[in-house]
């Protein structure tokens, strides 16, 4: 079943993980089931606490609850709606129906410290390098965390680049800023890909304080302090440049 289907005719979700990404729980209505088959659906609320696959960020998961019980496997975004996937436990999807979201939070923190880790770790990168680097693609979840790079780099480097990330850790505060086109580039630096940026009203900068602010709809931390430690786990070679595979402890 195509997704542009399932959210044919619907409002834009209110996205609730934009504004607070702590928030674990949250009340919405069900304005849309769509079965798959046996008991998977495909299910739209008005709003979402659960972000969705993209931006270099995998999907959340949890459920929903109330007089109905659905796992949800997966979050996914189509035309501005966030369709949810998942599992019929207990009870029915009626459209209209009250129900509260909740999300598996252990894996959404850790992504949380991930992803933050990531902005810091591309800050690392170009400091060793000696100039900007841009980024080819990432994965700032479980199973294996990386971002790919647009450089050539060998695991000599990893040393360097590790010790440079923990250095710029410390206790910095992390900003969230919704900027318009004009105020964009006053607001940004150290960010990558701004060649590949689309043209957009208004954009939601990460700001690490003293190490970079980019143009990221993703979840992260508060404070650098929470993502613990990063470690470098190894590189590979892809087609334009490398993958560094990372953690966080």
């Amino acid at each position: 079943m195509k997704i542009s289907e399932v959210v044919e005719g619907l409002p834009p979700t209110e996205k609730l993980y934009l504004r607070d990404s702590y928030l674990k729980k949250a009340p919405t209505r069900l304005i849309r089931a769509v079965k798959e088959k046996g008991s998977r659906y495909y299910v739209v609320t008005t709003s979402s606490i659960f972000h969705p696959l993209g931006g270099g960020q995998p999907s959340d998961r949890g459920w929903l609850t109330g007089d109905v019980k659905f796992e949800v496997k997966k979050a996914l975004e189509s035309e501005g709606v966030i369709v949810l996937y998942g599992k019929l436990v207990e009870g029915e999807l009626v459209e209209g129906m009250e129900v509260t979201q909740e999300l598996d939070w252990e894996r959404r923190y850790y992504i949380m410290r991930l992803h933050t880790a990531g902005h810091v770790i591309d800050r690392a990168v170009s400091d060793v390098v000696g100039t900007r680097v841009n980024t080819l693609g990432a994965l700032h979840g479980p199973p294996k965390a990386y971002v790919e790079y647009g450089a050539t780099m060998d695991d000599s480097l990893l040393g360097e680049i590790e010790e440079r990330a923990n250095e710029l850790l410390d206790e910095r505060r992390v900003l969230v800023l919704e900027v318009s086109r004009e105020e964009l580039p006053s607001k940004i630096y150290g960010a990558p890909n701004l060649g590949r940026l689309p043209e957009m009203d208004r954009y939601r900068v990460v700001e690490i304080e003293g190490v970079n602010a980019i143009p990221c709809s993703g979840t992260h931390v508060k404070n650098t302090s929470e993502i613990g430690d990063i470690r470098l786990l190894g590189l590979e070679e892809i087609e334009g440049g490398v993958r560094l595979f990372y953690d966080v402890k």
